[in-house]
């Protein structure tokens, strides 16, 4: 096995995974139309109401993809930058699957299901295989 070839395709997925980090939290940091459709009136997600406290989703996902892109270049912490990731996508993946409970009609839940089950998955299989690789 080529080891410099697997570190280098590890280093690739948590450059790509971080990087739809910073996507995601630049979406959010633009025009509202580019995240989400127009509720009916006296519809709120969960999402909008933890928007109201301050921009939430920028931050969060753009300083979590950062600080796990830097990891992920400099290969070094990287189950810590994949960790933040994972908190940021499991916190917004849940808010967006509990909003139905508070919702009248409920709204969708699919794009939490995704952020929950997918992108916290493959961010977990990067932890995986950075630690098999014996990259802290």
């Amino acid at each position: 096995m080529n080891e410099k070839a697997v570190l280098a395709a590890a280093q690739m997925l948590s450059v790509l995974l971080a990087g739809g980090s910073i996507v995601v939290g630049a979406l959010y940091a633009g025009p509202e139309i580019l995240v989400r459709r127009p509720l009916p009136p006296g519809q709120e997600t969960l999402v909008v109401v933890v928007e109201h406290f301050f921009p939430v989703w920028p931050f969060l996902f753009g300083v979590t993809g950062i600080a796990a892109l830097v990891c992920a270049l400099r290969r070094r912490a990287v189950i810590t930058g994949h960790g933040l990731i994972i908190g940021a996508w499991a916190f917004y993946g849940l808010c967006l699957i509990i909003a139905p409970l508070r919702s009248v009609p409920p709204t969708p839940i699919l794009v939490g299901i995704i952020s929950l089950f997918i992108v916290v998955a493959a961010n977990i299989g990067a932890i995986r295989l950075w630690a098999a690789l014996g990259v802290k």
